[in-house]
């Protein structure tokens, strides 16, 4: 248990990385390619990202729950951390996080459930890893998708995000990878 803790807050926490190079990057096109830096860490360091592994059949619904669990931590310690040491970023992730309040469930759940289709995607890719994570994670921050480990990370920074918020994207991203998955295994089968 205690190494999937480790590798769970790690995940966490770099993706939160990748949340405060967006954010300090002014977003767009730079800041989301920089962004996959946070994710290339977890592919490259074997971390436990729920959205990246929700789909793997060696791990139990408890110890996906657990996992969660675990990258929203070290997301939140993280960005916590950095909004606290780089105040510059506060505002505009508080403008970040404050728009998903104003959004409805259906958007929401659309946009996480996508954001799982490119997180499946660009983890769990082969050949060209690290083009498969660029590729995966630019696709998600410019469409606007909802990646619910990264808002807790912005959310963390701004100090604030509506309360079901998060859950929901979690619940879209496992949707989003299972179907994705679903669709492209000929037979239905794990990959």
């Amino acid at each position: 248990m205690l190494e999937h803790a480790k590798k769970g807050v790690a995940a966490g926490f770099l993706i939160a990385m990748g949340c405060v190079v967006f954010l300090k990057a002014g977003g767009g096109l730079a800041g989301a390619a920089l962004f996959s830096a946070g994710l290339w860490f977890v592919v490259n360091y074997d971390a436990e990202l729920f959205t990246g592994r929700v789909t793997h059949p060696t791990y139990t619904p408890l110890q996906k729950l657990e996992m969660l669990v675990f990258n929203l931590l070290g997301a939140g310690i993280c960005g916590l951390l950095a909004g606290l040491a780089l105040p510059e970023i506060h505002e505009s992730a508080a403008a970040m996080t404050a728009a998903y309040a104003e959004q409805s469930v259906w958007s929401v759940l659309w946009k996480s459930c996508m954001c799982g289709v490119c997180m499946y995607l660009a983890t769990t890719a082969k050949n060209d890893r690290i083009l498969h994570v660029v590729y995966g994670v630019t696709l998600f921050i410019l469409s606007g998708y909802a990646h619910s480990i990264a808002l807790a990370g912005y959310a963390a920074i701004a100090r604030g995000i509506a309360w079901w918020v998060i859950p929901l994207a979690a619940a879209g991203n496992a949707a989003g990878s299972y179907g994705i998955r679903w669709l492209l295994t000929a037979s239905g089968g794990k990959r």
